[in-house]
């Protein structure tokens, strides 16, 4: 067996890839990881394969000496939250495949701090699995008992509550399109909506392992429904998750999708005024776009760009300190409420700067250049990823690049990144221009390299 561990934890097929041997085996390495006596909350999202994972999660831990609260349908961030605050968790497992297509489901291992486990402890865990490192350990009867955890939704959306200006938005009386992929974000935004003083017009919000047909991806093509509710309805603004609603990706008045990255530079804007004592600095992938480094400068806050994956983000974010860690795909990282993507206090934090600024959310976005973004991706044997880049290295040599994840190539008024999913057996394009169809162009010659 190669690398079990991706970019965002353990991603499996559920018709072929989904062995309840190998699910327990997993889970034992994890207590043996984290040290006998320990003790897990663990939670999931409706994704299906989701119960036979959890029993097999539970078994795990408790023929390994571990112990295990149950939360039940919970989002990532909720768990984590709850992980982080309680004191009393070890660690915790998600059961999610975040914003991978339905037949996917998958785990996410996370540490006492709420944040999902360094690569250190991933290899440790891999390394017990694979040399069956296995103790086996059974002390007590006792340990078969699976407390629930109480009321894990309403803790996490008072930490919420407790990190913004909740009398200035209540003043405001939001009306805003919230899109629950189908899953469990359905449980929690609405009801943070309301406890905000605005009124939540669901979509796509009743719990479904097929999604709907809407793919937990939020992406301009997933949320054509989506923007046309925002429109018609007269929203102030939408907000659409992903599968485990750790992603935000909002909407404009106009139904216009907007990026994490630009949401980002929004709220890192505002944070710098709102909290002075934090480091000027944000943390992002290299993913994000590279014209957001222009915008924030301006106003003295550095951009530190890093490899994709939110779990390098988030412990830079720990270790360093700063105003934000983010991904364009909507990601936000609030450090002074957790370290880790929130969907729901990005958007506790958006409504927060329209009720300070006195502004709707598409003036704040209007500080913006005008861009024109392609993002794709191409099926390819990721053992041929590797000879795709070093021949796109070389065809742009002439220009300055970033090369710590994939190649991102900076042109004047364009820029492009190509590089290999962490999640998928997939390459991912993304290219962005000021200039009306030079990325169309852009793509063309990437093409022609990608694809022979």
């Amino acid at each position: 067996m190669g690398k079990i561990f991706g970019t965002d934890g353990i991603r499996l097929k559920v018709k072929n890839e989904l062995q309840a041997e190998f699910l327990v085996k997993i889970s034992q390495a994890i207590c043996e990881e984290f040290g006998e006596r320990s003790v897990f909350l663990l939670g999931r999202d409706v994704r299906y394969g989701g119960e036979l994972i959890r029993h097999a999660i539970i078994s795990g831990f408790l023929t390994s000496g571990c112990r295990v609260y149950d939360a039940g349908l919970i989002t990532t961030p909720a768990l984590q939250y709850v992980i982080k605050n309680e004191g009393f968790f070890d660690g915790g497992v998600m059961i999610t495949a975040s914003h991978n297509p339905p037949e996917y489901n998958g785990i996410k291992v996370i540490d006492s701090d709420g944040i999902e486990i360094p690569r250190e402890k991933e290899n440790e865990i891999e390394k017990i699995y694979l040399e069956n490192r296995i103790s086996g350990k059974i002390s007590s009867e006792e340990k078969f008992f699976i407390p629930k955890y109480p009321d894990p939704l309403d803790k996490y959306l008072e930490g919420i509550l407790d990190n913004v200006d909740d009398e200035i938005i209540k003043r405001r009386n939001f009306k805003v399109v919230v899109d629950g992929a189908n899953s469990v974000g359905s449980l929690v935004i609405p009801k943070l909506v309301k406890l905000l003083g605005g009124k939540p017009i669901s979509l796509n919000s009743h719990l479904d392992p097929d999604f709907s047909g809407r793919l937990p991806e939020p992406t301009p093509e997933t949320l054509f429904d989506t923007s046309n509710v925002v429109k018609a309805v007269n929203a102030d603004l939408g907000i659409a998750v992903d599968g485990d609603a750790d992603r935000s990706i909002f909407l404009d008045e106009f139904g216009n999708v907007l990026w994490g990255d630009k949401t980002a530079v929004i709220l890192s804007i505002y944070l710098s005024e709102k909290n002075p004592e934090l480091p000027k600095k944000v943390y992002t992938g290299i993913s994000s776009s590279y014209f957001i480094e222009e915008l924030l400068k301006k106003r003295g806050i550095d951009v530190i760009w890093m490899k994709v994956g939110s779990v390098d983000i988030a412990r830079k974010l720990k270790k360093e300190g700063g105003l934000l860690g983010f991904e364009e795909n909507g990601g936000i990282m609030y450090p002074k409420h957790q370290y880790v993507r929130d969907a729901g206090m990005a958007l506790a934090l958006m409504l927060e700067v329209m009720s300070a600024e006195r502004k709707k959310i598409s003036e704040l976005y209007s500080i913006y250049p005008k861009t024109y973004t392609i993002k794709t991706k191409y099926s390819i044997d990721i053992s041929k990823a590797k000879e795709i880049i070093e021949k796109i290295k070389n065809c742009y040599r002439s220009y300055p690049m970033i090369d710590i994840d994939g190649v991102k190539v900076l042109q004047e008024d364009s820029w492009f990144l190509v590089r290999p999913s962490g999640t998928e057996p997939v390459l991912r394009v993304m290219v962005e221009s000021k200039i009306q169809n030079k990325e169309k162009l852009i793509l063309k010659e990437l093409e022609k390299i990608i694809l022979g």
